[in-house]
C-alpha cells in the first residue's frame, strides 16, 4: 500500500512538471529584468553587481549590426543569451517581464512571451540614487 501510494505521489509530481528543477530546459519559467545586447552588458557589469538597463538607442543598433541579445536576470543577478531575439524585438533596454525556458547550465533563455512592466527612460546626467 505505501509503496502504491508513493509511486502515484512519484508519478503525479513528474507529470505536471513539478519535479523539474527551476530554470531547467524541460519547462517555462518567468523572469524579470532587462533585454540588451551582448556589447552594452558584459559580463563585467553583472559581476559587478550594475544589473541596469543600457541606452536603448545604443542596444538597438548594436542588434543591428549583428550583436547579440541577452537578458539581464535582475533576481539571478546573472547574463542569459536569448537563443530566439526575434521574439523580444522593440523590446531592448525595457524593463520586462519574460516568460520562457532557461537553460542554467549553457546561460541562455528562449522567448515565449514578454511583458513590459515599465518602459526604459533614458537617465543620462541623472545621479545615481
Amino acid at each position: 500500500m505505501r509503496r502504491t501510494l508513493l509511486t502515484v505521489i512519484a508519478f503525479a509530481l513528474v507529470a505536471t512538471g513539478t519535479a523539474l528543477p527551476v530554470g531547467s530546459s524541460g519547462g517555462q519559467s518567468t523572469v524579470v529584468g532587462w533585454l540588451t545586447c551582448d556589447r552594452c552588458a558584459p559580463a563585467a557589469r553583472v559581476k559587478a553587481k550594475q544589473i541596469r538597463p543600457a541606452n536603448r538607442e545604443c542596444v538597438q543598433k548594436c542588434v543591428a549590426d549583428g550583436a547579440g541579445l541577452v537578458f539581464l536576470d535582475e533576481k539571478r543577478r546573472a547574463l542569459l543569451r536569448v537563443t530566439n531575439p526575434d521574439a523580444a524585438k522593440g523590446q531592448e533596454s525595457h524593463y520586462v517581464e519574460v516568460t520562457g525556458a532557461v537553460d542554467e547550465q549553457a546561460h541562455t533563455l528562449t522567448v515565449s512571451s514578454v511583458k513590459v512592466l515599465k518602459e526604459y527612460v533614458a537617465q543620462c546626467g541623472r545621479p545615481e540614487k
